[in-house]
């Protein structure tokens, strides 16, 4: 099913950029007619070597071509910079987006996750009522506004961080300190913008979470049982609440590789995010299947990761085919136990 998806997902993604405004291939032919020094022959070999695809083949030929090419990782090169592969781009790009989003992700999902069990834990409290509102307003702010917001007020009214780029240009590239040292503070303003518009998504969906499993008959025969609210929320509540937000943190996970197109924009940081606006801006039809590409192939199988870790995290679905035959032999063995233990005569059962 992982490869159907992918297939079916690069199938309509070839054949929908082809119906958009404009004909990249045509006019990469009337910039290279328009030099003269090219025969129509050179021409449509030149457009190949970029695009990929034979500029004046059928379209389904032109699919075919693409499908096997892209099978064996070849993705064309980008009319951007035609001497450059899609695929290089992507692994120039990768590691930038892993960096800040991935960094991003788990601050606002660890920052989330404990605020929304502090406020399960405490329901009718002023702090939860001012996380919740906090938390309600933070998903409700688009991203780039608070990019903008973040660059006026601590790159521009006070230069405390650069205002954009991935480390500061001049820097010697490598490990070492001056480099390192440029890259954390280049990343500062993207990573602060990403975790102050998503913790609160974690926050409330950690409360509702767990405000729904406090109420369930196994927690109410904890306390029962006289353990200790501390116990009850860490074992009983905490671990069964974090259930749904595994599943939501692998996706997120998977959609990671996509970057954060607003906020790397606004920023100038060249991740993959970045390099998809710009594909789209100037029709560069290969760098943006070549992104289309790493964003199915990453969610799909972030995807299918979940599946396999689920059942490690609530061992009740490791193997839910054997839970009907433990009912039943259970039953089968109470009738044996019944038939078993007949009565005396004459003697009674209060």
């Amino acid at each position: 099913m992982m490869v159907v998806v992918i297939w079916v997902v690069l199938t309509l993604s070839f054949f929908m950029i082809r119906l958009m405004p404009g004909n990249a291939v045509a006019a990469l032919e009337a910039e290279l007619k328009a030099q003269g020094d090219l025969s129509q022959a050179e021409i449509q070999q030149k457009v190949q070597e970029i695009y990929g695809v034979l500029p004046k083949a059928p379209v389904w030929k032109q699919y075919l071509n693409y499908i096997t090419d892209a099978a064996q990782g070849n993705l064309g090169k980008s009319t951007l910079d035609p001497g450059t592969t899609v695929s290089h781009i992507i692994a120039s790009a990768l590691p930038w987006t892993i960096f800040i989003v991935g960094v991003a992700l788990l601050i606002s999902f660890v920052l989330g996750i404990s605020l929304g069990a502090i406020m399960a834990a405490f329901r009718n409290s002023i702090f939860t009522k001012v996380v919740t509102f906090v938390s309600s307003l933070s998903g409700a702010i688009p991203n780039y506004l608070v990019a903008i917001a973040l660059i006026y007020v601590l790159a521009d009214m006070h230069p405390i961080f650069p205002e954009g780029g991935a480390y500061t240009v001049g820097d010697t590239i490598g490990f070492n300190w001056p480099f390192l040292s440029s890259v954390f503070v280049h990343a500062v303003l993207p990573v602060f913008a990403y975790v102050l518009t998503s913790f609160g998504g974690w926050a409330l969906g950690m409360k509702g979470s767990a405000t729904s499993v406090t109420g369930q008959e196994f927690v109410r025969a904890a306390e029962s049982r006289g353990l200790s609210g501390r116990r009850i929320t860490q074992s009983y509540v905490g671990r069964n609440a974090m259930l749904p937000q595994v599943t939501s943190l692998g996706l997120a996970i998977g959609f990671m590789f996509a970057g954060s197109i607003f906020i790397e924009t606004y920023f100038d940081y060249p991740g993959i995010g970045y390099y998809l606006v710009q594909s789209i801006d100037n029709r560069d039809d290969s760098l943006m299947m070549g992104c289309f590409v790493l964003i199915t192939i990453s969610v799909v199988v972030s995807n299918f990761l979940v599946d396999l870790i689920y059942p490690m995290v609530d061992p009740r679905i490791a193997s839910p085919a054997a839970a009907p035959a433990r009912v039943a032999e259970d039953i089968r063995g109470g009738a044996k136990a019944g038939a078993g233990a007949s009565l005396p005569v004459g003697s009674s059962v209060s």
